[in-house]
């Protein structure tokens, strides 16, 4: 049996967009995105993704882009439960 690939909530999707939104709004003034995704430990195309909400993101990935941003991943997270209530 073929494993069930799950659709995600549309609150989820929104969710990634306004994360991504908070990771480029934060990194932008200090770097360029192919440094970040260096510091980060990902591709450039794979921060492309992030920063575009397209990824459904690992708890490893959200930390380390929390540290890369130099704040704990809680902020982090808050800050984008904060754009998504608008």
């Amino acid at each position: 049996m073929a494993p069930r690939k799950r659709i995600p909530k549309e609150s989820e999707v929104q969710f990634r967009v306004q994360l991504g939104m908070v990771v480029r709004d934060l990194r932008k003034p200090e770097m360029n995105q192919d440094d970040f995704a260096d510091q980060v430990g990902v591709y450039r195309s794979h921060m492309g993704l992030i920063e575009q909400g397209k990824l459904d993101l690992r708890l490893s990935t959200l930390q380390a882009l929390a540290d890369a941003l130099g704040m704990p991943l809680s902020s982090l997270i808050k800050r984008a439960e904060k754009r998504q209530e608008g």
